[in-house]
């Protein structure tokens, strides 16, 4: 597999990252994955927007524009024959010198990761042990110190769900591990909202606009998990899946097969 590093296709084994930059030793640094399908990048534009305002929380600033990061992912994926799956781009910083605005340096990779079976059978989700801290400066954005996510993913497999959602330290519902949780009560679409501690998800974005050009309420605000407990419909979402239904949260099930509002939020998906 090729992968874009900096100024250069390379072959995977080729592409050398210093083991003492800052975006090595400490996770400094930031990613974004986005979808691909029929060849296309999805809404590159949404994610090189968040991609860079978090890097500027970091200190740091893109090296490409949208329209120069384009044509880069094109040829990536042509070369590595993917036409459906995702492509990730990762930004770190490698100079150990603490300069403000200093340019990051970029890795992009592709992979054929999709969901299809998953959208009817709906995922299993169950509550995470770790909080999710409202208060930290890096919770809103796409950082690549990704390691609690991992352990409690890892942990919901271990115990037969497929994501976890994190509380915040004030026992709020903030975020699944690798997803933003919406849920649905007597037509009406709920949401934590930012200052609960989460990401501000690209398609999480899409499905409140969607919700509002359909007339849907949606609800932004602060909630109990044992509120998600009495929803008729709950779903997830991020760039891969976009609204993916839960079937199953903790030891509660849920019939998808009678959901009205997901299935509106999902037709005409790209």
């Amino acid at each position: 597999m090729k992968v874009f590093l900096n100024d250069a296709y390379l072959e995977e084994d080729a592409a050398l990252i210093s083991p003492l930059s800052p975006g090595f030793m400490y996770g400094y640094g930031v990613f974004e994955t986005i979808r691909v399908s029929g060849k296309q990048a999805l809404f590159l534009d949404q994610h090189h927007t968040r991609m860079v305002l978090a890097l500027s929380v970091l200190g740091m600033t893109s090296p490409y524009q949208e329209t120069e990061l384009q044509p880069i992912i094109d040829k990536l994926l042509d070369l590595n024959g993917v036409s459906e799956g995702f492509v990730k781009v990762v930004c770190s910083k490698t100079d150990s010198k603490m300069q403000h605005n200093q340019e990051a340096d970029i890795l992009i990779l592709t992979g054929t990761k999709t969901y299809k079976e998953e959208y009817a059978t709906g995922l299993k989700v169950c509550l995470a042990d770790a909080r999710r801290n409202e208060f930290s400066k890096i919770v809103g954005i796409k950082s690549m110190n990704y390691t609690e996510n991992i352990l409690e993913k890892e942990a919901a497999t271990k115990r037969g769900f497929d994501d976890a959602i994190f509380l915040n330290t004030h026992d709020h519902v903030a975020e699944g591990c690798v997803s933003n949780v919406f849920w649905v009560k007597d037509g009406i679409v709920y949401t934590p909202s930012l200052d609960c501690g989460i990401l501000e998800g690209t398609a999480r974005g899409r499905v409140i606009h969607k919700c509002t050009e359909l007339q849907i309420p949606v609800r932004e605000g602060t909630y109990r998990f044992e509120e998600l407990f009495r929803a008729d419909e709950m779903f997830l979402t991020n760039a891969l899946m976009d609204v993916m239904p839960v079937s199953i949260l903790e030891d509660k099930n849920f019939n998808i097969g009678a959901y009205q509002v997901v299935p509106q939020l999902r037709k005409n998906r790209r």
